[in-house]
């Protein structure tokens, strides 16, 4: 589970006075994203290869155009730390007008190979640069349109998931 804070540079709160929650779970080659209010965002079946973005509950298949994607610019930093009680490492992408921190801890790992064809912007390029360590913590800043925007786990929990539960009728848990 995650927590989303939006702000201008200077720290100005945008969008939520709270900090929306949002929900990740990941299986295998599959993975999915619940929104604040527990409605499915994104499912992606690894085996089949097809991403869908939800819009009113419909699922959208979203092409895959198999363009190479942009490679961020990466930087290992010697910063570390401690998320939920998990050492982190910290790794800087730099890609047009936007810096972006990832925090991730070599403890939750999956593996990134599964995601290789995955057509979600950035997905398997993170993976392949944290060796398939989950970011715990991402801060994104965008000079150009001034914010900056940290989503930080407040919780790490295993889950005995089944295929059932990666199907676009699947409650969050």
């Amino acid at each position: 589970m995650y927590e989303t804070e939006y702000q201008t540079m200077v720290g100005a709160p945008l969008f939520y006075a709270v900090k929306p929650k949002s929900w990740l779970y990941i299986q295998g080659n599959s993975f999915k994203a619940y929104d604040r209010k527990k409605q499915l965002e994104e499912l992606y079946l690894g085996d089949k290869n097809e991403l869908y973005r939800f819009d009113k509950g419909q699922a959208v298949l979203v092409p895959d155009t198999a363009r190479p994607p942009a490679h961020s610019a990466r930087t290992c930093l010697l910063t570390t730390a401690t998320i939920l009680g998990y050492r982190c490492q910290l790794l800087q992408l730099v890609q047009g007008g936007v810096s972006t921190l990832v925090f991730y801890s070599p403890q939750l790992r999956i593996e990134a190979e599964g995601y290789r064809h995955c057509p979600a912007p950035g997905w398997y390029e993170l993976l392949q640069a944290t060796d398939g360590a989950l970011p715990l913590r991402v801060i994104s800043v965008d000079i150009q349109h001034d914010i900056t925007v940290t989503r930080e786990a407040i919780e790490v929990r295993a889950l005995p998931l089944a295929a059932a539960d990666f199907t676009p009728v699947a409650p969050a848990r």
